[in-house]
């Protein structure tokens, strides 16, 4: 009998609060993702009042409530976002959680840091989501208010196969 892990979910915050609430919300609706805490990296200066309250009604939406905090790190400084979500990855393993990361709405240069760090820590996660939206100018929407079938939800770690 297999054992349920406890879950965590990993984003960077970028600049499009919609990218990180309709990617949450796609993996949340299409894989079942239930986690109990939810982390954003996030630039000190980012105004993320709507979307800390986004995720907590989308949640809602799915009757749970995970713990939500924020990890702040100065502005353009991507060795540092590679470094805490680093730290946030080591304590979720010794924990035994199950590890999502969410690399949609993140910056390319602190999406890249991230993964050197975990690559060179031979540190894994268990999925890294990648929302797709194929289409110049994404309509600034939530989720199910845009065709489904133009949004691709992927987990590139299961795309990649075992490594």
């Amino acid at each position: 009998m297999s054992q349920v892990r406890a879950q965590a979910y990993i984003t960077l915050a970028g600049r499009s609060g919609w990218a990180l609430l309709n990617t949450y919300h796609a993996v949340l609706r299409e894989r079942g993702y239930r986690p109990a805490e939810v982390h954003l990296v996030a630039w000190e200066e980012s105004a993320l009042g709507t979307v800390l309250e986004g995720i907590r009604l989308i949640s809602e939406r799915y009757a749970f409530s995970p713990r939500i905090s924020v990890v702040r790190v100065a502005e353009g400084d991507y060795a540092a976002a590679g470094e805490r979500v680093l730290g946030l990855v080591r304590a979720f393993a010794a924990r035994g959680f199950e590890t999502a990361l969410d690399i949609t709405p993140g910056r390319k240069a602190a999406i890249v840091s991230v993964c050197l760090d975990l690559a060179a820590a031979d540190l894994r996660v268990d999925h890294i989501y990648y929302l797709g939206l194929p289409i110049p100018d994404p309509p600034a929407r939530p989720y199910l208010l845009i065709p489904l079938h133009i949004q691709p939800l992927r987990d590139l770690i299961e795309e990649g196969g075992p490594g």
